[in-house]
């Protein structure tokens, strides 16, 4: 902003040098770089305000729903995009009954808690249950006056977990299920795709607004792993892994070809694949995100 500013300002004073003060050979140079220097900032402005729409969408929210003094519940996940021959593999939610992408959300790390408590005043989600497994996740409460500032501090990774190893492993290669050898699996790579914020919106399993936010992955195997992937996907669908088409998980799990519920998807799962946040009028589920 003080940038903008001093530019602002060294525009304007090269126009008025140019308009009352410059030699008339002078004159046409100094109102041309002002002029310039006022272009480059509107442009810039601009720029500013287009990737600033989501936040201000959210501000006019809290405003609107007049949630200023209210807090709001934030849920912070990344899912993994791993597509073989066409289809998506899933698996099932460790708390609710439905199948998903590969993912889950983020966890606070060592330090972060009191961060979040100073700088935010950020308070547990005492619904959840407390498993090991989901200790300290990045789901909790933020004062809707801390909202957009909480969500610029998360997009900039600094103080928290940005790698995204930890739930591939745990659900794909450690556990009970270990679907996939380690020795094939000793890393992996992926392409950020897209992150998926939604509106806030009421949340009537917790009785509260909220916010979801999901870091979309697309997953690169290499040659060996793709290997290991069809040999899981010959194997068939499990009580824990499940093998969907586009238009099986757009419809949240009802087969349109056989006119039957096969199983639920969860929504956060739809807008993955569709790479947009979609509000299901009729839904099954209520978003109960992992």
């Amino acid at each position: 902003m003080i940038t903008k500013i001093f530019e602002l300002v060294i525009g304007i004073v090269l126009v008025l040098l140019g308009l009352f003060f410059a030699s008339d050979a002078l004159k046409t140079e100094f109102i041309g770089a002002g002029v310039i220097f006022l272009i480059v900032l509107f442009f810039s402005i601009i720029e500013d305000i287009l990737k600033n729409v989501q936040r201000a969408k959210l501000y006019w929210q809290i405003l609107l729903l007049r949630l200023k003094n209210e807090n709001i519940r934030f849920s912070m996940s990344y899912l993994y995009i791993i597509r073989v021959d066409g289809e998506y593999l899933l698996v099932k939610n460790s708390n609710f009954d439905h199948y998903q992408l590969v993912g889950g959300k983020y966890k606070r790390l060592r330090g972060t808690q009191q961060l979040l408590k100073d700088k935010f005043s950020a308070m547990d989600d005492e619904k959840l249950p407390d498993k090991p497994l989901m200790k300290h996740d990045y789901a909790l409460f933020i004062p809707a006056k801390n909202a957009i500032k909480f969500l610029n501090w998360f997009k900039h990774g600094h103080d928290r977990e940005i790698n995204h190893w930890r739930e591939f492993y745990e659900e794909l290669i450690q556990g009970k299920a270990k679907l996939l050898p380690q020795e094939v699996f000793p890393y992996v790579n992926y392409n950020h795709v897209k992150t998926i914020t939604t509106p806030v919106k009421r949340s009537l399993g917790w009785d509260c607004h909220e916010i979801l936010q999901y870091d979309i992955l697309e997953f690169l195997p290499t040659n060996s792993q793709l290997t290991e992937l069809r040999k899981l996907k010959e194997n068939g669908d499990t009580a824990y892994l499940k093998w969907a088409d586009k238009e099986l998980i757009t419809n949240l799990g009802y087969d349109k070809r056989t006119k039957e519920k096969l199983y639920t998807i969860g929504q956060h799962t739809k807008w993955a694949v569709n790479q947009k946040w979609s509000k299901e009028l009729f839904a099954v589920l209520l978003d109960n995100d992992k």
